[in-house]
């Protein structure tokens, strides 16, 4: 089954509006909570080291990498997020080893959550809003990055992402 982008985005436009979020940043504890995921830290093993998070459905619970740090918590939390609201089946998404997989050649699904991540976390008009608020440019993706709670590589990844949609619209 292929990923559907706009179904993505819509989705995590309307998790933003339900729980009125018009600054950054989005908190995820509070749209868990209120729909009874529970979130839980993990202290890697030897197995689990390269693993940043990931979600058991059926229990309402999303484990996540205690030893990573926030922003890429933040982002791993709204990436399985993602699968739980856009009720991803578990045999279409899996527990993936950060480094092992790179942006295209990550499976669809994969891929969707991680488009609903960055809709959610770092929405366009938001990040406009918050550029214009503090006369910042794309060249301040590490500033961006700590208004958005999210890491510097995540925000320079969703900047280039939003600067080709607006180049490939034209």
């Amino acid at each position: 089954m292929s990923a559907d982008w706009q179904l993505a985005k819509t989705k995590a436009r309307a998790l933003r509006a339900q729980y009125g979020v018009e600054e950054p940043p989005v908190n995820l504890f509070d749209i868990a909570n209120n729909e009874g995921i529970e979130i839980l830290y993990f202290v890697p093993d030897d197995v689990t080291t390269d693993i940043s998070g990931l979600l058991s459905k059926e229990e309402k619970k999303v484990f996540l990498n205690a030893h990573e740090s926030a922003a890429r918590q933040n982002f791993t939390l709204a990436h399985e997020l993602a699968h739980y609201f856009l009720d991803h089946k578990p045999n279409e998404y899996g527990v993936y080893r950060r480094d092992s997989l790179y942006a295209e050649s990550k499976p669809e699904k994969e891929q969707e959550a991680d488009c609903f991540a960055a809709e959610l976390l770092m929405p366009e008009e938001l990040i406009n809003k918050v550029k214009t608020k503090y006369e910042l440019t794309d060249d301040d993706a590490q500033a961006l990055s700590r208004l958005f709670g999210v890491s510097p590589s995540a925000m320079r990844y969703r900047l280039k992402g939003l600067k080709l949609d607006r180049s490939e619209s034209k």
